[in-house]
């Protein structure tokens, strides 16, 4: 290898190294954040911010990102898929989740169960 190749792949080198910390800066977990947290990525306001973490509190670890967007109204497909080039990311739910995902109704995917009536 010559040396003005060597000095090409070592300024690349440093370039993807100096770099790598900024793109996976930028990653946030959904399952890990708070609000505040959440406001900085771009396209998510305080309010949805704070249904997120809401539901999260009600409802458990978000298992996917479609789950989130099943759960947390006003997330649709456009927005979430906005959020995760933003660096919105899910990660894992821990073993909590798996007993969560048995219980959910066999109907449509992420359905909630009735809420039952209080009778006086």
């Amino acid at each position: 290898m010559s040396l003005p190749r060597l000095s090409l792949l070592a300024r690349v080198m440093l370039a993807a190294a100096l770099l790598a910390p900024a793109v996976s800066a930028r990653a946030l977990d959904v399952n890990l954040a708070d609000a505040a947290q959440l406001t900085h990525l771009k396209g998510l306001g305080p309010a949805t911010a704070e249904r997120i973490v809401r539901e999260r509190e009600r409802g458990g670890p978000y298992l996917s990102p479609q789950d989130l967007a099943e759960r947390v109204r006003g997330i649709g497909a456009r927005k979430l898929q906005g959020l995760q080039e933003a660096g919105l990311t899910v990660g894992p739910a821990g073993p909590a989740s798996a007993s969560r995902e048995a219980a959910r109704p066999a109907g449509r995917p992420g359905a909630r169960p009735a809420t039952p009536t209080r009778r006086p």
